[in-house]
């Protein structure tokens, strides 16, 4: 179905966002320090014009549903059109000499939601561009991906970081996207043509909502706390004192993302050296403070990447917020066939994505 067949109109404006992977940096983004993503093929595609019906209009192709509202108000059953209600809201806060205007939304996308890869940032980052389109409100991307946070944060409800918004907003695809997220300055760094980064997909379902990445958030609040830090990406691991935190379980979040710091800051270096063995390394290190300290990851991902590696892989982790969705995996050019060889004897073809 198409906006015209939908709206009997045309589209005014269009815009688009596309998700990430990212290449390592998990939970370090809201606790002040570095990422380190790249953008993927997978985008959403936001069409809009205005209507007369004195309501909004906005339909999920994904979901071939069809709302309507004329509130910003969010659902109780945490549904798709919160998002959209939520940029909306965000929106118009923002700009309050702007009024209320009723709009047509038409909604595609080829990203798998729930898999980590960061749907739900790029259909905010793709709304909020397009309304800044229509409304000629001429924000800069840094300020697209800001207020892309608002929503999730403050409308939504999920206690993320900023990566995700500034990636899918400014980010360019075969560059690292090197952030700091305290500053917010970062670079885009090219990706060396000797390397492949692949997904797959783990088939298993995440949900930001209902996982523990809540609860992690306040557990490494928690650490900063313990460690009178007002981030734990200020503490480098030579400056950490462990005995300053009585709490195991506190102490193993904090310890993940004080070396997982550490490694983007050193992950950063070997792709401008071009050395791929030490991201590898990297990577898997990584993802065993991922799984062990952090406990975000599961058995069914665990095998992925021992998998992965077995078939020629320098390095795998999980990526995105934990609890299940993509693995990714680092494989030099000369080994990638036989890598994907290998691994198409475990997993089908159609999970397995090039970055």
């Amino acid at each position: 179905m198409s906006f015209k067949d939908l709206f009997q109109d045309d589209y005014l404006f269009t815009n688009n966002a596309h998700a990430r992977v990212n290449l390592i940096g998990e939970h370090t983004d809201y606790t002040g320090g570095y990422v380190m993503p790249s953008l993927l093929n997978f985008k959403t595609t936001i069409q809009i014009s205005k209507n007369n019906m004195e309501e909004y209009q906005v339909y999920s192709e994904n979901f071939d549903e069809h709302k309507n509202f004329t509130d910003f108000l969010k659902s109780k059953n945490n549904d798709w059109i919160d998002y959209v209600k939520g940029c909306l809201f965000v929106f118009y806060e923002e700009n309050k000499h702007i009024p209320n205007t009723y709009l047509n939304i038409f909604i595609s996308s080829t990203i798998p939601m729930g898999r980590g890869i960061s749907s739900s940032s790029a259909l905010c980052v793709a709304i909020l561009k397009t309304l800044n389109d229509y409304f000629k409100t001429d924000y800069p991307e840094k300020h697209i991906a800001i207020l892309a946070q608002k929503v999730e944060r403050n409308y939504i409800g999920v206690s993320g970081g900023i990566m995700d918004q500034m990636v899918s907003s400014i980010g360019i695809h075969r560059k690292a996207f090197f952030l700091d997220c305290l500053s917010l300055k970062f670079e885009l760094i090219d990706l060396p043509n000797d390397w492949v980064f692949c997904l797959v997909d783990s088939a298993v379902q995440r949900n930001l909502r209902d996982s523990a990445y809540n609860e992690r958030y306040n557990q490494l609040k928690k650490a900063e706390e313990y460690l009178k830090a007002d981030y734990l990406g200020s503490i480098k691991p030579d400056q950490f004192d462990e005995n300053k935190i009585n709490d195991e379980l506190i102490l193993k979040r904090a310890r993940h993302v004080i070396t997982e710091n550490a490694r983007v800051l050193e992950a950063k270096q070997s792709i401008i050296n071009e050395d791929i063995k030490l991201f590898g390394k990297l990577m898997n290190e990584s993802h065993k403070s991922y799984a062990k300290d952090f406990e975000a990851s599961t058995k069914d991902v665990d095998k992925i990447i021992e998998r992965s590696i077995l078939s020629g892989a320098e390095g795998a982790r999980l990526t995105g917020g934990g609890f299940g969705g993509f693995t990714v995996s680092l494989i030099h050019k000369n080994k990638y066939e036989d890598w994907k060889k290998n691994i198409n004897k475990f997993y089908d073809s159609k999970n397995i994505f090039e970055v």
